[in-house]
């Protein structure tokens, strides 16, 4: 079954539609690598990935003990990349948590944030998580 399908539009961009939702994610290669640079780059995406699945997974975990968790949210910084080697090196990620949170509650975002993501588990690159409780 096909999830998603990605078509390749000229000039570094590409559209990608997600099919049973319909929603289109575009990306732009840079300007300085001959792209539009007009949306998120794909090491941008990752990124984004990243920090939507550790949201996804610690939304998840708080409702399942009556937490909650909307309003949270992260920020995803510059990703570093390796171009000898074509890798993403590091992923800075600062997640904004409640401050009502209580040591407990933290701890356990924090596990989920740096063991039990799938996206982060999968990835090779440094992630570098910061937690803000305000």
């Amino acid at each position: 079954m096909i999830v998603t399908k990605a078509i390749y539009q000229g000039k570094g961009r590409v559209e990608a539609k997600h099919v049973r939702s319909g929603v289109l994610v575009t990306t732009d290669a840079g300007k300085a690598v001959g792209g539009l640079g007009e949306n998120q780059n794909p090491v941008q995406l990752l990124g984004n990935a990243l920090s939507a699945c550790v949201l996804t997974l610690m939304g998840l975990q708080a409702e399942r003990r009556g937490i909650d968790f909307t309003g949270c949210y992260a920020e995803v910084g510059e990703c570093e990349e390796d171009m000898e080697k074509f890798t993403v090196t590091r992923i800075p990620i600062t997640f904004h948590l409640k401050a009502s949170f209580d040591e407990k509650q933290r701890k356990k975002f924090e596990y989920i944030a740096n063991k039990a993501c799938f996206v982060g588990n999968t990835l090779t690159a440094e992630k570098v998580f910061t937690f803000v409780y305000d």
